[in-house]
């Protein structure tokens, strides 16, 4: 018989296998979803910044390499989208771009590139569409965090429910829409599992420590959910010290905390040009922008909300929104097993394994020996049960527990605690190796002659099915999709629930657009911005004859023709239509299971 691998091959090997085969699915999938608002100015930012690394080869083959850092130099290419976001992932964004599209910049679209194109572009033409190299790096992000999630999941359980976890983990319509697109959400949810799984790491190895700091440096260059990640790790850590605190002896502050303070800072700084020549007056400008961030409109339950409730009943109801919104849009199986994985860590024994088949646990346990006293500062979890379950609740509890304060704006609705969605896998895969030990039990003790393993593998498999078939039948709308608790789309319509944002919903109807010339050049494009038309005519599927009226009532009087984005603040808007056009009747529905998404109307001609 052929040797067996060595186990960790084995887990190597399928970490690579996870990380490739979600980047697969998502390039195979992403050209489906149009652009948001969001996402438009963040590749025009992103090919911004490329602009300023352009400019510094320059220089740099001129001699003269200190021309770029001048202030002025770099306003003028890093002040695109400052203060609202640090720029890791637009920066990512920008050179992937560069580096992988296939140039047509020199077509009839040169002019609609926010920095000037003096020549064809020497690229590396992986991608047809130059969005897809934008959003590339966006999708490797997804890749890793499937990697990252098996490899965690693998220190608790065994490889197959390990895997689950990972598919799990991707497998969310509501991730998964987020997941390809050129933003932050996805990237900062694997960030945060990022710095986790390092904190954990550091809890028995000081090299981890270290690194910790460096990983949550790199999380706040993505997004600002950053801030929150020392907060939720401290609970678990000071839970995990418990015995400490009942001896009335403070827990030393592990390496991790104070690289993360150090470290941290460091890097988010050294990472963001704009910050440079004012960087305390800049830093200050960029938290106030967060810690004062305007509501925008969000359909809940049947209300839109945009401003903070006073009442005490709408405070109620407001705070169930994230623990809602969880329940109706992830996964019914992989709820169901979550459950099971909660119950499965609450009723784990200090320093044991989750099951007798859970296997790859045996770095949970405490030393024989007792650490010296410099030991438990570098690795502080050596010496004590590193209580997985309390990790795991606090990390999946603690994003969704922040969106339910009353007053945190709830505009991006799932997307704003998608960082706790992985550790919920995480349960999931601990639940489904729980239920796999007891049918591997029951098998051996009914028929010794069958091999239980590949029973667990088989049941592994089924309990991911549910949710890779609903996520692909989410596509291109899961920001729409609602679970079978819902009722599917239809279901979360009727229930109130959001139904959408930003205008990521009108790609495929971009060839009605393009079919009525005669009207097009005075077209309305309600919530669409400018920068997305503006791709989709450099990609070619929009002609670029298309024009825009301009926003509001008085765009819809100047146009032709135009286009509702259906959301429960819009409705105004079909009004304006009704009036100008002189029709209730639209032309054009675009709808996923009878909900309406956009709308399009045609100006009645003069006879007609």
């Amino acid at each position: 018989m052929p040797r067996r691998a060595p186990l960790l091959s084995r887990d190597r090997i399928i970490t690579a296998a996870l990380f490739v085969a979600v980047i697969g699915w998502l390039l195979a999938t992403e050209g489906s979803e149009g652009f948001g608002r969001d996402e438009g100015q963040y590749m025009r930012a992103g090919e911004h910044y490329w602009g300023w690394f352009e400019e510094l080869g320059h220089n740099l083959r001129d001699g003269h390499p200190g021309r770029s850092f001048t202030a002025a130099d770099i306003d003028r290419y890093w002040t695109d989208n400052a203060p609202d976001h640090p720029v890791v992932m637009k920066t990512l964004y920008g050179l992937s771009w560069r580096a992988f599209h296939r140039c047509t910049c020199l077509g009839p679209a040169r002019g609609l590139h926010p920095i000037p194109v003096t020549g064809r572009h020497v690229t590396l033409p992986l991608f047809r569409r130059e969005s897809t190299a934008f959003r590339f790096p966006a999708i490797v992000m997804a890749g890793l965090l499937a990697a990252l999630v098996f490899r965690f999941a693998r220190q608790l359980v065994a490889a197959p429910a390990a895997v689950a976890g990972a598919v799990m983990a991707v497998a969310q319509p509501h991730y998964f829409f987020h997941a390809p697109i050129a933003c932050f959400d996805a990237p900062i949810t694997t960030m945060a599992f990022a710095v986790g799984f390092a904190y954990w790491k550091s809890l028995t190895s000081a090299r981890w420590g270290v690194a910790c700091g460096v990983i949550f440096g790199i999380a706040l260059g993505v997004k600002h959910n950053a801030w929150l990640m020392p907060i939720f790790l401290a609970g678990h850590y000071l839970w995990m010290r418990r015995g400490d605190l009942r001896r009335l002896r403070p827990p030393r502050v592990p390496l991790a905390f104070v690289s993360m303070a150090v470290l941290g800072p460091l890097v988010f700084f050294a990472h963001w040009p704009w910050l440079w020549h004012q960087p305390v007056q800049r830093t200050r400008t960029y938290l106030n922008r967060h810690l004062q961030h305007e509501h925008y409109n969000f359909e809940y339950l049947g209300r839109n909300w945009n401003m903070p409730p006073t009442d005490l009943d709408l405070k109620l109801l407001r705070s169930t929104f994230p623990w809602v919104s969880t329940a109706l849009t992830v996964p019914v199986t992989t709820l169901a097993l979550a459950g099971v994985g909660v119950l499965a860590l609450a009723r784990r024994r200090r320093n044991r394994p989750l099951t007798d088949d859970a296997g790859g646990v045996a770095t949970l346990g405490p030393l024989e020996e007792a650490p010296s006293s410099l030991d438990r500062w570098l690795r502080p979890g050596r010496d004590v049960d590193r209580a997985p379950g309390a990790f795991i609740a606090v990390q999946t509890l603690g994003p969704l527990a922040v969106l339910a304060v009353p007053s945190t704006p709830i505009f991006g609705g799932v997307k704003h605690f998608m960082p706790a969605m992985p550790y919920l896998a995480v349960a999931a895969a601990c639940g489904l190796a729980w239920l796999g030990g007891r049918l591997s039990r029951e098998l051996r003790a009914r028929h010794p002659t069958i091999r239980a393993g590949r029973a667990v593998v088989v049941l592994s498999a089924l309990v991911c099915l549910p949710a890779v078939v609903e996520t692909e039948r989410s596509r291109p709308d899961g920001l729409s999709h609602y679970n079978m608790l819902a009722g599917g789309f239809a279901g979360g319509a009727s229930l109130g629930m959001n139904r959408q944002f930003w205008a990521y919903c009108v790609l495929p109807i971009l060839d009605w657009v393009n079919r009525h010339e005669a009207e097009n050049p005075r077209m309305y494009w309600h919530d669409v911005i400018g920068d997305a038309q503006s791709m989709y005519k450099r990609e070619g599927r929009l002609s670029l004859s298309v024009g825009d009226t301009g926003y509001g009532q008085p765009g819809v009087e100047r146009s032709a023709m135009g286009l509702l984005v259906y959301e429960k603040h819009w409705a105004l808007f079909e009004k304006y239509f009704w009036e100008n056009y002189g029709t209730l009747r639209p032309t054009m529905i675009r709808d996923r299971e009878g909900v309406p998404l956009v709308i399009g109307y045609q100006r009645p001609r003069p006879g007609n």
